[in-house]
Order: C-alpha cells, then sequence, then structure tokens
C-alpha cells in the first residue's frame, strides 16, 4: 500500500509544487497553444498524460536491470527516448486498427508523445531515483501539471490579450511570455530551485 502513498504524494508534488511545465520549462510550447484552444486542451492532456505514466512506468523498470542501471546519462536518454518511439508506434497502430481516427488525430498523437515534458520524465525519476510508486506519481501528475498550466495560462491569455493597459509593444505574444515568466518564477520559488538543480 505504500506504493499507492507514494505514488500519490509525487503526483501531488509535481502538479502543485515542481511544476515541469513552469519550473523547467518542459512542455511549454504545446502549453501556450493549448492555452489558445482551449476546446483541445483536455484531449491533449489525456494524451501527455498517458505517454507520460506509460513511459515513466516501463523506463523504471528498465532501470532496475543491472546492464541499463550502469550506463552513463546519455545512454540512458537514447533508451528512454526508443521507448518512447516504441510505445508512440504501438499506440499509433492500436489507434489506426481500432479507432480508424483522422490525420489530425495522428497528428496530435505524435506531437504528445515527442513532447519534452513526456521524454524529461524517465530522466527526472531516474535522477531523483524514484520508486515505482512515485515514477507512476511523476508521470500523471507531470500530465495533470500541464492541464493546470494551461488554464493558469488560458486564464492570463484571456485577460491581457486585449487589455488597454497595456502598452501597444507588449500587447499580445509579448505579454504573454512575460505573464508565463512570472508564473514560472513564482512556481520555481516554491522550491527554491529548478528541477536539476
Amino acid at each position: 500500500m505504500q506504493w499507492f502513498f507514494d505514488m500519490l504524494a509525487a503526483a501531488f508534488y509535481a502538479v502543485i509544487v515542481q511544476n515541469l511545465v513552469f519550473s523547467g520549462g518542459y512542455g511549454l510550447t504545446e502549453a501556450v497553444r493549448m492555452a489558445s484552444k482551449p476546446k483541445k486542451l483536455f484531449s491533449t492532456a489525456g494524451m501527455i498524460i498517458y505517454f507520460s505514466t506509460v513511459t515513466a512506468v516501463i523506463c523504471r523498470i528498465l532501470d532496475f536491470l543491472p546492464i541499463i542501471e550502469k550506463q552513463n546519462q546519455s545512454v540512458h536518454f537514447l533508451i528512454f527516448f526508443a521507448v518512447l518511439i516504441i510505445i508512440y508506434f504501438i499506440t499509433g497502430i492500436l489507434s489506426l486498427i481500432i479507432l480508424k481516427p483522422n490525420k489530425r488525430f495522428m497528428t496530435k498523437l505524435a506531437m504528445c508523445a515527442m513532447n519534452t515534458l513526456v521524454m524529461a520524465i524517465p530522466l527526472i525519476n531516474r535522477r531523483s531515483v524514484s520508486t515505482f510508486g512515485e515514477s507512476i506519481g511523476t508521470g500523471f501528475g507531470s500530465g495533470i501539471a500541464f492541464i493546470v498550466a494551461s488554464i493558469l495560462i488560458s486564464v492570463g491569455f484571456s485577460k491581457i490579450a486585449h487589455s488597454k493597459k497595456i502598452p501597444e509593444p507588449f500587447r499580445g505574444t509579448p505579454a504573454m511570455f512575460i505573464y508565463v515568466a512570472v508564473l514560472s518564477m513564482a512556481v520555481t520559488g516554491i522550491t527554491g530551485s529548478g528541477v536539476f538543480a
């Protein structure tokens, strides 16, 4: 039962305290894109949650193998990236067989699978020497953190996009980047450091 509480604690930590979108910048581009298209947020976030959790679990299992555990960081990254590609291809093939999706869905699936947030999770789990439960929690929590980040960016975007209080040169994209930077500093300030510090 301890693994379950480890998973919940890691998920809570990934969502609230160490939001990888803000503190590490992982998946930030996609979060900003989803802020401007909130109708697509939950389908995209669902795919990111799926890929981040499954990749975290499989990569953590592989980390227990002595031959992989002894490898350096670069080799681990290549192994984790290969795992992610395999998961993507299996998911893509199953989607084509079962769902018969359109081309737009398959493009979104690829974007979510190759998201920097998804690719960072196994490396972060390895670096922090996470337990199996914590690895699941980090994967799931990071996907939920993507939703939180996208919603916060969306709320800010709707408020600042057409505000007359913002000087003309800063309206639109510049204001958005300043807003995201302030959010990032706030989240990073909670922990006092970034992910890899």
